[in-house]
């Protein structure tokens, strides 16, 4: 995963709760806990445009830089407003680079697959599998493939192409893409 790098400040434990919060996010701020790891929890606020962004590019994975201090972090949870509009809140949790870990990765296909344009019809089953590895291993997604896939016929999980040192965690034999032939002739 590419790490996405972002400034921030730490917050005092007297700016906490949420009267403090909505001020924050008034001024253009998020808060963020970071905990894990075998440290004490970080209380650190970063700039809402930047942390917005980085969420749009499907970034889960943070060095946050602040008070001459950095925490590298994988997002574990955002909280949005009401409407589901802002991110209020989000908790990361701190990641050792050394060691594996377990996430999703989100699954895209690239091409027309031969049993769609014969009739047949593409499912899914899976937009995001669960993975372990090394946080420098993982990508933001994988790309299948699917030009090749005729109708009745299947890409399971033992098929996917991993970066090295990438194990998925799903049965080998589990379709994650489908291509389903036409019914009824």
């Amino acid at each position: 995963m590419d790490k996405f790098v972002m400034e921030g400040s730490s917050r005092d434990a007297s700016a906490s709760g949420s009267r403090a919060s909505r001020r924050l996010r008034s001024e253009g701020k998020i808060p963020v806990n970071v905990y894990g790891g075998g440290k004490p929890n970080a209380s650190i606020v970063v700039d809402a445009k930047a942390f917005y962004k980085a969420l749009e590019e499907h970034h889960r994975y943070f060095e946050i830089q602040f008070d001459g201090q950095s925490e590298t972090g994988i997002v574990k949870e955002v909280q949005y407003d009401l409407y589901g509009d802002s991110a209020i809140h989000a908790d990361l949790a701190r990641v050792d680079d050394a060691k594996e870990i377990t996430a999703t990765v989100r699954i895209l296909t690239a091409g027309m697959a031969k049993g769609v344009t014969s009739g047949g019809i593409l499912d899914m089953a899976y937009h995001h599998i669960p993975v372990k590895g090394k946080i420098g291993n993982l990508k933001e997604s994988i790309t299948i493939n699917i030009e090749a896939l005729g109708t009745n016929q299947s890409i399971r999980a033992r098929d996917l192409d991993l970066p090295e040192g990438v194990e998925v965690l799903l049965p080998p034999g589990t379709p994650v893409v489908i291509c389903h032939g036409r019914r009824g002739g």
